[in-house]
C-alpha cells in the first residue's frame, strides 16, 4: 500500500490521517487527529520498504522507546507506538512551529541570529540534552532540522523549543533500562555529515561530548549564517571535521556582533579532541551564559560595542547605566563641595584671632569696617546733640 493512499484512513481506530507534513529517511509524517477528542497529533509511519529490514525496524522501535522514556518539556512527547496493517507507527504531539533550519541562514540566504536569540534557542536544547545524557541517551543526530521553535499562543505565552528525532540515538547503561542490543556497528559512519563530530566521522564510538560538538556546529551556524565546514561532497566535509580548524566566527559572519567570550566558547565546543571540549551539555550552557554576562559587564563598564550593531533594548540599557552613573558622580561632587564649605566654616569659627595682620583685609571685611565707623560717628553726633539739649535745659 502506498503511503499517500493512507490519507483519510483511521489508524488503529484512534488516529484519523489528514495530510502529509513531512518525509524522512525512515518514515513519513502525517498530520492527524485523535478520533475521540479531536486533538491534533503527528503520526510517523515507517516506509513500507523498510518493514522487512530488521536494523531499520529496530531503530524505529528504539526511537519510540527512547522518546517515551524521556519526559522533558523540551523533548517531543510520544503518545503511542504500535503496528497497524503491517505499518509501524509512532504517534506524538503535533508541534505547530518552525524547524530551526527555517530560521537560520543557509549560505547567506537568510539573516544570522543575534547572540541573544541564539542563546534563547540553544539553552533549552542543552537542557534537554543534559537530561537525556543523565539517562544514558546520546542523540547523535543534532541538527537544525531536529529542533522545533514553537511560538507562544497568547499575549503572555512564552515560546517553546522541542528536540526531535531520537531515531539513531545511542542507549548507554542506565539502572532503570534493561540491556539492549547494540544496533550500530563499529566503523559505521552514522549521522548528518555537516553536524557530525570527528569521532563519528571516523566511525568511532560517540558519547555526550559528540553531542556537545554538534551543538557547537549549530551555534556557529546560528551566529554566522554558515556552517563551519562546507564542501562539494559529504566525504570532504567529514575530512574537514577530522583535520581542519574552523575559521573565526567574525571572519565567516562579517559584520556580526559576536563577543570574544562567546566565540571562545563555540571554538572550545568545536575542539577536535573530546577531552578538550566541554564535558557535558550543562557545562556548555553555563559557559555560554557566563560569556554573555562577561560581555554585558564590559559593555556596562564602558567597552561598548558600536550602537549600530546593538539592539534598541541594549542601547537603552547602556544609556540608562551611563546616565545613572553620571548622576551619581555629580551628586558625589556636590556633596563633597558642601562638606568642604562646612568644614572651612567650622574651622574659621574655632580659630583664635591673629595677633598681627599679615594680609590686606578682604572686601567684605572692608565693608564691615566702614559700616562700623559710620555707626561710631552717628553715635557721637547723637551724644553731642543730647548734651546740647541738656545744657539748654539747665539754663
Amino acid at each position: 500500500m502506498d503511503d499517500s493512499s493512507l490519507i483519510g484512513s483511521t489508524l488503529a481506530s484512534r488516529f484519523h490521517l489528514l495530510e502529509v507534513i513531512g518525509d524522512g529517511g525512515m518514515g513519513r509524517v502525517y498530520r492527524a487527529e485523535e478520533v475521540a477528542t479531536g486533538t491534533p497529533v503527528a503520526v510517523k509511519l515507517l516506509h513500507p520498504e523498510f518493514v522487512g529490514n530488521d536494523q531499520v525496524v529496530q531503530r524505529f522501535e528504539q526511537e519510540a522507546r527512547v522518546t517515551t522514556e524521556l519526559s522533558h518539556p523540551n523533548i517531543v512527547n510520544v503518545i503511542e507506538f504500535g503496528e497497524w496493517n503491517g505499518h509501524l507507527y509512532l504517534a506524538m504531539e503535533l508541534l505547530a512551529g518552525k524547524q530551526l533550519a527555517e530560521l537560520i541562514g543557509d549560505g547567506g540566504k537568510k539573516p544570522r541570529l543575534t547572540v541573544k536569540r541564539t542563546l534563547e534557542i540553544i539553552r533549552p536544547v542543552l537542557d534537554a540534552l543534559d537530561y537525556a545524557h543523565e539517562r544514558g541517551v546520546v542523540h547523535r543526530d543534532l541538527k537544525p532540522e531536529n529542533v522545533m521553535v514553537i511560538p507562544g499562543r497568547g499575549l503572555l505565552a512564552r515560546e517553546s523549543i522541542k528536540l526531535l528525532d531520537f531515531g539513531i540515538a545511542k542507549l548507554g547503561h542506565h539502572p532503570e533500562r534493561p540491556a539492549t542490543q547494540q544496533i550500530t556497528q563499529h566503523g559505521l559512519v552514522i549521522g548528518t555529515p555537516a553536524y557530525m563530530s570527528p569521532e563519528q566521522a571516523a566511525g568511532q564510538e560517540a558519547d555526550m561530548r559528540s553531542d556537545v560538538y554538534s551543538c557547537g556546529v549549530m551555534l556557529f551556524h546560528m551566529l554566522t549564517g554558515r556552517r563551519p565546514f562546507e564542501a562539494a561532497s559529504n566525504y570532504d566535509v567529514l575530512r574537514m571535521h577530522l583535520d581542519t580548524q574552523p575559521k573565526s566566527l567574525l571572519e565567516v559572519g562579517a559584520g556580526a556582533w559576536i563577543p570574544d567570550a562567546v566565540e571562545q566558547v563555540v571554538m572550545r565546543a568545536l575542539s577536535k579532541r573530546p577531552a578538550e571540549r566541554y564535558q557535558s551539555a550543562g557545562e556548555l550552557r553555563r559557559a555560554l551564559e557566563h560569556a554573555v554576562v562577561i560581555d554585558y559587564a564590559h559593555t556596562a563598564g564602558g567597552i561598548v560595542a558600536s550602537p549600530r550593531l546593538m539592539s534598541a533594548g541594549s542601547r537603552f540599557l547602556c544609556l540608562a547605566i551611563i546616565a545613572a552613573a553620571g548622576a551619581l558622580l555629580v551628586g558625589d561632587q556636590l556633596r563633597a563641595r558642601a562638606a568642604a564649605r562646612r568644614n572651612a566654616s567650622t574651622a574659621g569659627a574655632a580659630a583664635p584671632a591673629p595677633s598681627v595682620a599679615s594680609t590686606q583685609p578682604s572686601p567684605p571685611e572692608v565693608a564691615s569696617r566702614e559700616s562700623s565707623e559710620r555707626g561710631k560717628r552717628h553715635a557721637k553726633k547723637q551724644a553731642r546733640a543730647t548734651a546740647k539739649k541738656v545744657s539748654r535745659s539747665h539754663r
